[in-house]
C-alpha cells in the first residue's frame, strides 16, 4: 500500500524533491567507485564530488569544519531524497506542478547559459576604459581601499622573521618584499597580486579570514602580530589605505566595470531574443494577449 502524506509533511518535504539539481550531486552506481568519503544506499560521495562542492562555497576559514558540514549536507539532503521516494511524493499533484515550474526554470536558464555563450560577453580594454571615463564620479569608491604587503609561511619562525623586515622603520623596497615572499611565501602568486594593487577593504577581509578583525584597527605602515590559522602562519602590512569616496584608478575597479558591463550585454542579449521569439509567435498566431 502506498502512503500518502498528510498535507502538512507534503510542504516539507517539497523543498527535497526540488533540490535534485543543486544538492545531490554524486555519483549513482550498482558498482561503488574506488574511493569515496560517503555513502547512503548506492548513491556515493567521491573526492572529486567533495572537492567542486566545497569550490561553490567560496574563502572558508576552518577547511576541515567546512569539508565535514558539506559531508554532513549530503548525506542529509540524500537521506531525505530516499525517503521522499519511499513516500512515493513524486506522485503528489502539488509535487508534480513544482516540479514542472521547476523544470521550465532550469530550461530557461539552459536557455540563457547557451545564448550567452554564443555571444562575446567579454568587454574589451577599450570598453572597460570608456565605461570608466564616462561614470567615473558614480565609481568614487563605496568603502575603504587598501593595498598590503601579506604572507603566509608554513612555520613561526618564518613568519617571525617576515614580521621583523615588514616592522622595519621604512617600509622594505620591492626588491626586499620579492625576496621576503620568494623565500617564505607559502603562496607567491596570491603575495604579489596583494601587494601590487588597491582592493575593497570588506573583500580583503573574507580572503583572509584570519586577519580580518585586524585590517580594520591598522594604521597605515602598521603590522600585525603573527596569526596561526589553517596550519599556517600568517603577517600582514597595511601599505595604505583609501577613504571611502575617494576617486578610484581603472586597475582598482576593473574587476567591477568588467562586472557591470557582462550584466549589461547579458540583459541586451536577453531582450533581443525575447522580442524575436515574441515577433515569430504572433506571426504564427501562437501568442495572443491583451
Amino acid at each position: 500500500m502506498i502512503f500518502t502524506a498528510p498535507p502538512t509533511t507534503r510542504s516539507r518535504v517539497l523543498l527535497v524533491l526540488l533540490l535534485l539539481g543543486a544538492g545531490l550531486a554524486g555519483c549513482e552506481t550498482e558498482a561503488p567507485p574506488d574511493s569515496y568519503v560517503a555513502r547512503v544506499g548506492t548513491n556515493y560521495l567521491t573526492e572529486a564530488d567533495l572537492d567542486r562542492m566545497l569550490g561553490s562555497m567560496g574563502p572558508v576559514g576552518d577547511s576541515t569544519e567546512a569539508r565535514q558540514q558539506a559531508i554532513d549536507q549530503w548525506v542529509t539532503r540524500r537521506l531525505l531524497y530516499r525517503e521522499a521516494e519511499r513516500l512515493n511524493l513524486g506522485s503528489d499533484d502539488e509535487v508534480q506542478q513544482q516540479l514542472r515550474r521547476q523544470r521550465r526554470a532550469v530550461l530557461v536558464s539552459a536557455l540563457r547559459t547557451r545564448l550567452e555563450e554564443k555571444a562575446d560577453v567579454r568587454p574589451t580594454a577599450e570598453e572597460v576604459r570608456m565605461y570608466f571615463e564616462r561614470h567615473e564620479e558614480q565609481l568614487r569608491l563605496r568603502e575603504p581601499y587598501v593595498r598590503i604587503q601579506y604572507l603566509a609561511t608554513p612555520d613561526r619562525a618564518s613568519a617571525q622573521t617576515v614580521r621583523q623586515a615588514l616592522r622595519a622603520p621604512s617600509a622594505p623596497p620591492d626588491t626586499t618584499w620579492a625576496r621576503l615572499v620568494a623565500e617564505y611565501a607559502t603562496d607567491t602568486t596570491q603575495a604579489r597580486r596583494l601587494s601590487r594593487r588597491f582592493v575593497p577593504q570588506s573583500r580583503l577581509a573574507r580572503r583572509l579570514p584570519p586577519l580580518a578583525d585586524r585590517i580594520q584597527d591598522l594604521q597605515e605602515g602598521d603590522t600585525t602580530p603573527v596569526v596561526q590559522a589553517n596550519g599556517r602562519y600568517h603577517v600582514l602590512r597595511l601599505d595604505r589605505r583609501l577613504p571611502e569616496g575617494a576617486p578610484p584608478k581603472i586597475d582598482w575597479i576593473e574587476p567591477e566595470i568588467r562586472r557591470r558591463l557582462r550584466i549589461r550585454t547579458r540583459k541586451q542579449i536577453h531582450a533581443t531574443e525575447v522580442q524575436r521569439l515574441r515577433n515569430r509567435a504572433q506571426a504564427d498566431g501562437a501568442l495572443e494577449r491583451p
